[in-house]
This record gives structure tokens, C-alpha cells and sequence, in this order.
């Protein structure tokens, strides 16, 4: 979803057909990197809060402002949310006005964390757990989950740092996974959507990648989804920037060009309606993390 990208990063709309379901490898991994959201507040060694108009712009035409806030990202340890140990929760507020530190004004606000210069690895499997805001379908809500290259700030911006979207939900009955980078960008061709085929889209779902240096491949719940090898990258004339460290995201956007991409919403927002607004202002959206896994 970089710095949600310059263009509209996961706005996968010319899609791939998606390789056959098949099941998840069983290779054994070393865990060099775990979160499970155990403590009371954000383990900030691990992750860094993004602001809005502090840090970095507005991108993808996006209707929030990110702010660090305990309003919009804290751990919640309901039993009731089905998570472990806690749950990270991003969770977006109605807030008419509010001014960034730019000086810019946006209505709503949220979270968005990452991990640069705290977890960053080459090559491996990443994954988490995570339970999208119930009762979404069509609203332009856009909770993601992504890596981006860590030479973005070494002379590589987007998209040529390249970017991983292992999680993308733009309030439709599926998720989308996509990659970008020089040649394939915005609306990528490396894209697939993963539909649930009779499963709340809503559940707690396990979303996973494997990265080699030959190849990329999204699981949903243990179940391959989409791969796509450097080989086939190579032989489209795309190029192959999958060799750096990347850091991962986690953030919930509302309202955009992915979602516009999808729901043609121009009115009251882009990419976002009046019913999703009115949701929002009641305070009933939130996007849920129980844990984030890093293994190689």
C-alpha cells in the first residue's frame, strides 16, 4: 500500500490470473523477528509511528491524515477480539478539519507503523495475522499490509526500491496481493485477488509471502494464492529489484485511488461514500493485528 508509494501502489486493476490454490510448503524456518502485541502500547524498537505532513505527504489521493495518536493505534486485550496475546489496532476517527503539521487539513485520521532502520531482512517468509473491519464490503476502507525496499531513502525511490503488497482490502469480498517496481507500477500487472469462497472476509486470516532470490509466492491461511518467479519478471522486460532489504507496514488508508479504482466513489470523498464516512464517524472501524512474524 508507499511512502504508500507515489502512485497508486496496489491499485491492481489489470490483474494475472492467479496460479492454481495449492498447499503451503513445510519448509522448516528460523523466527528472526516476532511481535504478538503483548505489552499495553506499541513496542516502539520495533516499530515507528508515520505522521502525516511530518515525516512524509500525502500519496494515492488517499482522505487521511496519519497521526500518533492513542486514538487511532493502540493494543487492546479484549478476549472477545479472538487475538493471542493482545491485538494492535488501527482505527481510524472522523475528525473534520484537522490540521497536520504541514499546515494541510484532511476530515479523517488513522494509524499506519513501520519497521525501517528497526526489522528490515532479505529474503525469507513474512507474515501475520490480521481481521479486517467487519461488515466492509464496498465501503473504500483500504487496510493494508506491505514491505517497501529500505534503499528508498539511497537513491532509489519509489517505485524502483520496489514494493511488496501482501495485504490489500478495499472493502470488496476479497484481497488483493501485487507487486511494483520500475516498469509495473500503480496499476501493476503482478497482481491477484484471493477470494474467500464462502468465508467471512472479516475472520481472522493468516497472510503470508515467500521471497527467494528466484521467486515470490502469497499464501492465505496456508493456501498459495499466487507466485511469480524472476524468470517470468525477466522474460516480461520487467526488472528484478528484489535483492535489498524491505521493511513492512501496516497502516489503514481510507478512501483513494485504489479504492475509486474499484467502487468509482467520487462523492463525498474519492473512492470513499457517505456510509463509510458514517461508519467511521461512529467509531466502529478498526483493523486488528495479532502478531507479525519474520522467519528465513
Amino acid at each position: 500500500m508507499a511512502p504508500r508509494s507515489l502512485l497508486a501502489a496496489g491499485a491492481a486493476l489489470a490483474l494475472l490470473i492467479p496460479t492454481p490454490l495449492l498447499e503451503a510448503d513445510a519448509a522448516p524456518r528460523a523466527e528472526i523477528f516476532f511481535d504478538d502485541f503483548s505489552g499495553t502500547e506499541l513496542d516502539r524498537s520495533k516499530w515507528t509511528v508515520e505522521v502525516t505532513g511530518e515525516n512524509f505527504g500525502t500519496v494515492n489521493q488517499e482522505q487521511q491524515a496519519y497521526v500518533d495518536s492513542p486514538e487511532t493505534i493502540y493494543i487492546d486485550h479484549d478476549p472477545n477480539t479472538g487475538a493471542s496475546n493482545g491485538a494492535l489496532v488501527l482505527h481510524p476517527r472522523y475528525r473534520p478539519g484537522f490540521r497536520a503539521p504541514d499546515g494541510q487539513t484532511y476530515d479523517f485520521v488513522s494509524g499506519r507503523v513501520k519497521t525501517q532502520d528497526k526489522v528490515e531482512f532479505t529474503y525469507g517468509s513474512y507474515s501475520a495475522r490480521l481481521k479486517l473491519p467487519e461488515n466492509a464490503t464496498g465501503t473504500g476502507l483500504w487496510p493494508a499490509w506491505w514491505s517497501l525496499g529500505t534503499n528508498i531513502d539511497a537513491g532509489k525511490p519509489w517505485p524502483q526500491c520496489g514494493e511488496v503488497d501482501v495485504m490489500e482490502h478495499v472493502g470488496e469480498p476479497w484481497t488483493s496481493v501485487a507487486m511494483h517496481g520500475p516498469e509495473y507500477h500503480g496499476n501493476t500487472p503482478i497482481a491477484a485477488r484471493q477470494n474467500f469462497e464462502g468465508k467471512n472476509p472479516a475472520d481472522w486470516h493468516v497472510y503470508r509471502v515467500n521471497w527467494t532470490p528466484g521467486d515470490f509466492t502469497f499464501f492465505v491461511d496456508d493456501t498459495q494464492v499466487y507466485r511469480i518467479t524472476r524468470q517470468e519478471m525477466q522474460n516480461n522486460g520487467w526488472t528484478w529489484v528484489f535483492d535489498d532489504p524491505q521493511f513492512m507496514i501496516l497502516n489503514f488508508a481510507l478512501g483513494g485511488t485504489y479504492p475509486n479504482g474499484v467502487n468509482g466513489v467520487t462523492e463525498p470523498y474519492f473512492g470513499l461514500p457517505q456510509s463509510t464516512v458514517d461508519k467511521v464517524a461512529v467509531g466502529n472501524v478498526r483493523y486488528l493485528i495479532d502478531w507479525v512474524r519474520v522467519e528465513q
